[in-house]
């Protein structure tokens, strides 16, 4: 009796100082917005930093939210990268606040600021309590297992992809109204009221301070939707290259002037066009997780592609329909059933929501994608980028003839590479009759860099055990990127944002 009382009384004080530590770290927090609000003097950096802790704040919500959700539903997955389930946490937290937070914008204000707070009151305290003994032994850290495994070149080029997206910031609005914000950073006026709903609530606290709500949005639009989108390029390359080339082809796509000419065209569509790699991931590692629970996340990501563009509905009928019968063909018949359980909620909420607003339903904008102009285009700003013209027809070689000797050592999965191409045909169809978001530059600009990644893949596995010639190569790819990433423009822009 005695040592199970002191078993008890010691897993007790760790479990206390554990709430004492997230409890104070997650308050601290907490009370970010509350300074601001009473700092609004501060200067624009100093006002950026703390509004970019308050949105690492928010994300990390989302990410323990997602946890826990994998917990209750008892959701157990394989993944190819420690990446995939921070991507896959992330999105599904955040997708599920923006419902919730929706519900709790029909409320009155006064109300809608009350449950605001006494939502992440009760999460803090819920957080801050180990519930179980895996909590107290992860960290932040654990979920990044990849990083401890990367060399000097690997930390370099990863540490200039954030200097990169870092001084990438584009101008924020100087307009004060709420309408004229939404106009601003959506000039194509894809987002839906759903969407706005969450902006709103989700950065409550500035509602009543123009400069500081106007701020909040900005960056909410390049860190979030910037980041979930490069975040997801590496867990997507991953899918067919090794870790180093996933950096590399990252580092090429936020380091083409092509990126920083999006961002100063229309905002949103880092949300919008950054939908079909989010959805192209999805599937592909939906697929590969064996668990037909991670239908709850395939229903809910087609949801969130309808908030982003209701255009996005015209294909997930199709869309589905290709996954259940021929990507998942080789799963059992009570398998892909139980699939269709799981994402039912998004489906049937995908369903309510066309009905309601099926009047906002318009293909005016089928005919504003020109797939050889924006080819043209985004291949003139990156040099980097010609390397498609080895990729794609080496790509087609490995998936009809892979049996040839020098394709032996391309250590790329075909059936991977054929999931990849039935959904992203559907996506430029799409694209071409409906909505020309729904495959733009931007992911071209991705399309175009995996291929480019292909003959890198070829050469590095045929020189595998020459480690001072594979560092030699990689670091004049390095400084290919960096050379023309026109890093002077960006400057100029991040300058005249701060001052």
């Amino acid at each position: 009796m005695e040592i199970t009382l002191a078993k008890k009384s010691g897993i007790l004080l760790i479990k206390s100082k554990f709430f004492l530590y997230r409890a104070l770290t997650y308050f601290s927090f907490l009370l970010i917005p509350v300074w601001l609000q009473k700092a609004t003097s501060l200067s624009m950096v100093a006002q950026c930093v703390l509004m970019l802790l308050y949105i690492a704040f928010m994300i990390g919500q989302w990410f323990l939210f997602g946890k826990e959700l994998d917990h209750r539903l008892k959701i157990y997955y394989r993944v190819n990268s420690s990446i995939d389930r921070v991507v896959y946490r992330i999105t599904t937290g955040m997708i599920f606040f923006i419902l919730f937070f929706n519900v709790v914008n029909f409320l009155p204000p006064k109300w809608v600021n009350n449950i605001f707070w006494s939502t992440w009151v009760f999460l803090g305290l819920f957080y801050s309590w180990p519930t179980r003994g895996k909590i107290i032994q992860e960290s932040v850290s654990s979920n990044f297992n990849e990083y401890r495994y990367l060399d000097s070149f690997e930390k370099t080029l990863l540490t200039l992809i954030a200097l990169v997206f870092a001084i990438s910031t584009p101008l924020m609005s100087t307009l004060n109204s709420i309408g004229a914000l939404k106009l601003f950073y959506d000039h194509s006026q894809a987002l839906s009221n759903v969407y706005w709903n969450f902006m709103t609530v989700n950065y409550y606290p500035f509602f009543k301070y123009s400069e500081l709500m106007r701020l909040a949005w900005g960056l909410h639009f390049y860190v979030v939707g910037g980041g979930l989108f490069f975040i997801t390029l590496y867990a997507f390359f991953r899918f067919f290259v090794s870790r180093r080339l996933a950096i590399l082809g990252v580092f090429a796509t936020i380091s083409s002037w092509s990126f920083s000419k999006v961002l100063s065209f229309d905002l949103s569509h880092l949300l919008t066009m950054s939908h079909s790699l989010l959805m192209i991931w999805t599937v592909l590692w939906v697929v590969k997780s064996s668990s037909y629970r991670t239908g709850l996340f395939l229903g809910i990501v087609f949801l969130y592609g309808v908030i982003l563009n209701i255009e996005v509905s015209l294909y997930v009928p199709a869309l589905f329909l290709i996954i259940y019968n021929i990507l998942l063909s080789e799963k059992t018949q009570w398998f892909k059933k139980r699939v269709l359980k799981y994402s039912s909620f998004g489906l049937a909420s995908i369903v309510g929501y066309v009905l309601l607003s099926y009047d906002n339903i318009s293909l005016k904008d089928a005919a504003g994608l020109d797939f050889v102009n924006i080819y043209l285009d985004v291949l003139g700003r990156k040099a980097f980028f010609y390397l498609h013209l080895i990729g794609v027809p080496l790509t087609f070689l490995k998936i009809f003839n892979s049996d040839l000797f020098y394709l032996r050592r391309l250590n790329i999965r075909v059936d991977r590479l054929k999931e990849m191409l039935i959904v992203t045909t559907v996506l430029i169809l799409s694209s071409l009759m409906f909505d020309y978001r729904i495959f733009g530059r931007l992911s071209l600009m991705w399309y175009l860099a995996l291929f480019s990644l292909v003959p890198l893949e070829l050469i590095f596995q045929a020189i595998s055990r020459l480690r001072s010639r594979r560092n030699m190569i990689y670091l004049v790819y390095i400084l290919i990127c960096l050379l023309d990433s026109h890093l002077e423009g960006r400057i100029k822009i991040l300058f005249k944002l701060l001052s």
